[in-house]
């Protein structure tokens, strides 16, 4: 008889997450006591760095490390009551790469469509992220808060309905934590705000085109920042 093994259709990260996890419970590694870095697990379990930072965030979220960036991951104390690793059917960088694809375009429809109140939308929303950028602080509604109304005004429906489709899996806890571990960091909170006062520019000045390429450019920072070493 054929003996064949149930084929795991899990996310690759979270499954990297499950054997770091069962060292961790097992005691290999000590509360306190620092992961090896992205770089040897990588190597070790023969994945990419980007996965295992993203199983890294999944074991935080859990409550088992303590991501502290441009250090390492620390094994954090272990509770009687330890949180499940999230079980998402899709990656940070997954939704990135789709938001790469989709969003670019949308801008350039809005530069088409959007209307003197539309544009007065987008000057309150950058006013906004302005001001809590000056208090050292990034609000991931505010950001939401933009880009969607970009999409709104890219007057497709279905467009529209993808893409708020993709901002609501930001709010999963994986992505969710990701992301703030790059609003943690005061140059990236810079750039990405000059990066999204130059699309709405574009976009005041019916620049297609600009729009378009500010929107790409911005989207490939972030993307570029997600996969950067932080340690």
């Amino acid at each position: 008889m054929i003996r064949l093994e149930a084929v795991s259709n899990r996310k690759l990260y979270i499954q990297i997450a499950d054997q770091i996890r069962d060292q961790i419970l097992a005691g290999e590694v000590k509360p306190g006591e620092q992961l090896p870095s992205e770089r040897d697990l990588a190597a070790n379990l023969g994945v990419s760095r980007p996965t295992v930072r993203e199983a890294l965030i999944a074991l935080e979220v859990a409550g088992l490390v303590e991501i502290r960036v441009g250090v390492g991951a620390f094994v954090r104390r272990l509770k009687k009551t330890q949180k499940r690793l999230p079980e998402q059917s899709r990656s940070p960088l997954e939704i990135m790469t789709v938001r790469l694809l989709l969003e670019p375009e949308a801008t350039a429809l809005a530069c088409q469509k959007i209307d003197v109140a539309g544009k007065e939308r987008l000057q309150a929303v950058i006013a906004r992220m302005r001001s809590e950028a000056s208090e050292g602080e990034w609000s991931t509604e505010t950001d939401r808060a933009l880009h969607m109304t970009i999409a709104d005004y890219a007057d497709n429906a279905v467009l529209r309905e993808i893409l708020d489709q993709l901002w609501s899996m930001r709010s999963e806890a994986v992505d969710s934590r990701f992301h703030q571990h790059l609003a943690d960091i005061k140059e990236v909170r810079e750039h990405i705000l000059s990066d999204h006062e130059r699309i709405v520019v574009c976009i005041v000045d019916a620049d297609s085109e600009g729009a378009r390429a500010a929107m790409t450019e911005h989207l490939d920072f972030v993307s570029r920042t997600m996969l950067d070493s932080w340690e």
